[in-house]
């Protein structure tokens, strides 16, 4: 069994791995992916799939990736839900960053509109 101060140092260390992933992924991003929005989509696939927690068991607190999670449940499944109980916070995260990234592509073109019918 873990003991509170495995559990953090595993944060950590899963924490420092994201953030030198996540900078590659951009960069990989920017180099093969040429039109904006595709790019975006990407990277906000990258960011939920690589961030999004949920709860390793359901009758304990701690918190692991939910990629992990989705992958033992598939091996073997300890719920009758199996990998959905982590696949759908995954798929929440990615919608809801889809979601604002239209809403802040929008707001842009509006406020754009808005300065060209001024001038």
């Amino acid at each position: 069994m873990y003991t509170m101060e495995n559990y953090v140092w595993g944060l950590v260390a899963y924490g420092l791995g994201c953030l030198l992933m996540l900078p590659l992924t951009w960069r990989l991003t920017r180099l093969l992916i040429p039109w904006s929005p595709p790019r975006v989509i990407v990277r906000l696939f990258a960011a939920a799939f690589l961030l999004t927690p949920v709860k390793a068991y359901e009758d304990m607190d701690f918190l692991a990736p939910a990629w992990v999670v989705a992958g033992f449940e598939l091996v073997r499944p300890t719920t009758v839900e199996g990998p959905f109980r982590a696949i759908m916070p995954m798929l929440a995260v990615f919608l809801a960053g889809v979601l604002l990234y239209v809403g802040f592509v929008l707001a842009r073109f509006w406020v754009r509109r808005g300065q060209r019918q001024e001038a």
